[in-house]
């Protein structure tokens, strides 16, 4: 007679098929240990054994003190979006007519929100920021209204400068200065370190809202493209450095938007080695970094040398209405202080004494904990959702954190066109080419996962295949 396989084989066969018919998702989190032993009336050592073997054939993965989760589906090389295709010469960015059409979708209810890279009611800690709200009014009355000076809230700095530690960014509270979210503070690194004509290096594809800011300044972009698994590829930036004086080089290094991609420390290194070299000026931005979907937190340029301005905010990481921003500009701070009282000399009083209150307050890290867990889990549904609904030759990133997916279509593809059909649906996008300096990748487009995946989320990436499949 056959002998009976051990109970955990048992259980662990039987949660693996779970898994295949769909039941938990990628990015789903099992059952804690008790949970799983109440629900399948085993001991707890039973469902530690077979969490263990799950986790041995890559079926499951552990997270530290957060539990056993669903991974993403195997590395595929054929899914991944190719390297960008790039103009090897400076080039003068252009106004796209689509772009006010896409922003006046970004936060429209009536519309599934594709298109706007910013968390949802899930994510914001709207009670503790209600609670903190009430606590500064209580203390500071009418003075948490009055104006802030162009430097910003010193209990802000300070929390800040206590913060950046933990990205290798050691600056004191007058190292710092608040600003109006990320983009006053990419816009003050520009102005401090360019003057109009001046050629700034790019990542391609790459956050909009500097391209606009590049063109508005007068200035000239050299594109660089971005490699999902590298970041910035350094070798084409080499190349441009050789032929042309550049004064700046904005980049993302940790979660890029939009591909998700993380630079490795080694990178990071010689990209601030280039900028002494040549004497240009880095400008990062990074607003995604505390965002790892694995809990780790990459470091900034700035810890490894070079001349560098550091760009943060806590728009994707608490709620972007409060509009707080920061940058560390190093010697450029003087320049950058001028500009900044010229440009916008008051600052959000309340809305800065409510971020160093949640800063303050102890609960920081336990929030992050909780929205990458969720952004993870967005990411990879959504994903999973195009690959399943979309052509077979479509191509998605695989971010390492953040919460948005570039998708690549096959050559041909009109993206622009593609939004407009997705609008008359009551989807919103961001096409491919407002990406891009030179009007390029066309055939690719951006999703947002800052929103809870649900019925209606998945109902609108089956619309989507569905129209994709007709443009194609």
């Amino acid at each position: 007679m056959k002998n009976a396989a051990p109970i955990y084989q048992e259980l662990a066969s039987r949660l693996s098929a779970m898994i295949r018919a769909g039941t938990f998702s990628p990015g789903d989190r099992l059952p804690s240990v008790r949970q799983a032993s109440r629900e399948h009336q085993v001991s707890i050592s039973t469902v530690t054994e077979a969490y263990r073997a799950l986790e041995d054939q890559g079926v499951i993965k552990a997270r530290p003190r957060s539990g056993y989760y669903v991974p993403p589906p195997a590395f595929d090389p054929g899914k991944i979006p190719s390297a960008a295709r790039h103009s090897t010469k400076p080039v003068r960015i252009e106004h796209s007519a689509i772009f006010e059409s896409v922003m006046d979708l970004a936060e429209n209810r009536k519309v599934v929100p594709f298109a706007a890279a910013a968390p949802d009611e899930s994510i914001i800690p709207s009670a503790k920021l209600a609670t903190i709200t009430h606590g500064v009014m209580r203390k500071f009355k009418s003075d948490a209204l009055r104006y802030t000076p162009p430097m910003g809230r010193r209990e802000l700095r300070t929390a800040l400068s206590r913060r950046l530690l933990v990205a290798g960014i050691k600056a004191t509270p007058d190292d710092i200065i608040t600003t109006h979210g990320a983009t006053e503070a990419l816009l003050l690194a520009l102005r401090a370190t360019t003057k109009r004509g001046d050629l700034v290096a790019v990542e391609t594809p790459t956050y909009f809202g500097i391209l606009h800011l590049i063109r508005d300044l007068g200035l000239r972009a050299i594109e660089v493209p971005v490699c999902p698994g590298e970041g910035m590829m350094l070798p084409a930036l080499e190349t441009a450095l050789k032929k042309h004086r550049i004064a700046a080089c904005v980049v993302q290094p940790n979660f890029q938007n939009p591909i998700g991609s993380v630079m490795s420390p080694e990178s990071k290194k010689r990209l601030a080695a280039l900028s002494e070299i040549h004497g240009f000026t880095i400008i990062e931005d990074d607003v995604y970094g505390e965002l790892s979907h694995d809990g780790s937190r990459p470091s900034s340029i700035a810890l490894h040398g070079g001349n560098v301005i550091h760009c943060g905010s806590i728009s994707k990481t608490v709620a972007p209405g409060l509009r707080v921003g920061w940058i560390v500009a190093g010697t450029y701070q003087p320049e950058v202080k001028r500009l900044k009282t010229i440009q916008c000399p008051w600052n959000a009083t309340l809305s800065e004494l409510v971020v160093a209150g949640f800063l303050d307050a102890g609960g920081y890290d336990r929030h992050l904990r909780r929205i990458r867990q969720l952004y993870s889990l967005q990411c990879a549904r959504t994903r999973q959702a195009v690959i399943q609904h979309f052509p077979k030759d479509c191509r998605v990133n695989l971010p390492e954190g953040g919460f948005v997916l570039w998708i690549e279509m096959r050559d041909g593809f009109d993206s622009e066109a593609f939004t407009v059909d997705a609008v008359a649906k009551g989807i919103s996008l961001v096409p491919g080419t407002l990406f891009s300096p030179s009007g390029g990748l066309r055939n690719c487009f951006r999703l947002s996962c800052g929103f809870a995946f649900g019925p209606r989320t998945l109902d609108a990436i089956t619309t989507l295949g569905k129209l994709g499949a007709r443009r194609c």
